[in-house]
């Protein structure tokens, strides 16, 4: 899949199925990815009182906002995007309760799925609708019109296949809506390496391998939290060529060694000092070694130096037992 940026945050979300024929939805189940958050009613009503209380929450995108009177001007309120929000989302296990796409039956006694579509007051919500052969010319007019986003014809015999490309791509297009406010407020300061071929390909890769299934945009060093569906924590540091310079050149009033320095100038390693030297006792030793971390070079023409640490040191109260994505699949299946 072709990305043209990374989102500055994601993590997995709730799909919701609605259908009165509760055998359907048994079995429509089994097709899904074993790890995808669902929810099931059979009931169109119950269904959508749900989606709609849950919509009723205040999402990140707007918690991260707010005005202020800028003390130099007696008129004018300034927005103010407030980053460290976005890092902190980790500790709140409510946020995988978020519902992104709704995927409906047409054909339903207490109302139609496309009735039901009409009435999600959440309009960033992707909408699926289900429907037989008969249905098809509406389900064409009504995705036309942007009552709903796709729709797939249950006769089709490679729904299996398509069902879960489709709560993919829908997914990723919540995301991209419900983060488009930050996404273009970044944009005016954010680094390079977000929408650059090469490192998104590097990125997503790293995903992929460690397992990883959810992040958040950070700074100070830039770079990245990400989180694997067990809670366990990683930070990815992302320095520029002249970010580099920069730390070798503050660093130098702490004395750090030779061998240190000399692994950052080669792009071996790259820095991160959670703590300073100045806040070590006269006593004690500053372990230059402990904030160095192996790098790797990505990018062509325009390069970043990265790395990925484990168990990385954060201000944030966090327990992966309880705000975990592993952690909350448990708790759907133990309500089923």
């Amino acid at each position: 899949m072709i990305r043209s940026s990374i989102l500055p945050y994601y993590y997995p979300t709730t799909v919701v199925l609605i259908d009165d024929n509760e055998r359907f939805l048994d079995n429509f189940t089994l097709h899904l990815d074993e790890n995808l958050a669902h929810i099931c009613f059979s009931s169109a009503h119950a269904g959508l009182d749900h989606i709609n209380h849950q919509a009723s929450k205040v999402h990140l995108d707007q918690r991260c906002f707010s005005y202020y009177r800028d003390a130099r001007s007696s008129s004018e309120d300034v927005l103010r995007l407030d980053l460290t929000l976005i890092e902190r989302e980790i500790s709140d296990p409510s946020r995988f309760k978020d519902i992104s796409v709704v995927i409906v039956d047409y054909d339903m006694p207490e109302m139609t799925g496309l009735k039901l579509c009409e009435s999600i007051r959440d309009p960033r919500i992707k909408k699926i609708l289900l429907t037989g052969v008969a249905d098809e010319k509406i389900a064409v007019q009504a995705f036309n019109d942007g009552v709903i986003d796709r729709f797939l014809m249950k006769s089709d015999p490679a729904i299996t296949e398509k069902i879960n490309q489709t709560i993919m791509d829908c997914q990723r297009k919540y995301f991209s809506e419900v983060s488009a406010l930050i996404q273009n407020t970044l944009a005016l300061k954010s680094p390079e390496f977000i929408y650059n071929d090469s490192f998104i390909e590097y990125f997503f890769d790293l995903k992929s391998k460690n397992s990883l299934v959810e992040y958040y945009y950070v700074e100070d060093p830039t770079g990245f939290i990400l989180v694997s569906d067990s809670g366990d924590l990683q930070r990815l540091l992302v320095y520029s060529e002249a970010e580099i310079q920069q730390f070798m050149f503050a660093a130098k009033k702490h004395s750090p060694p030779a061998a240190f320095l000399k692994q950052i100038s080669n792009g071996k390693t790259v820095p991160w000092l959670w703590e300073s030297p100045e806040d070590v006792g006269p006593d004690e030793a500053f372990n230059w070694s402990d904030y160095a971390h192996p790098a790797t070079k990505v990018g062509g023409k325009q390069f970043w130096y990265c790395a990925l640490v484990d168990s990385p040191p954060a201000d944030i109260e966090y327990d992966s037992s309880l705000s975990s994505y592993g952690a909350y699949l448990d708790l759907l299946d133990q309500t089923r």
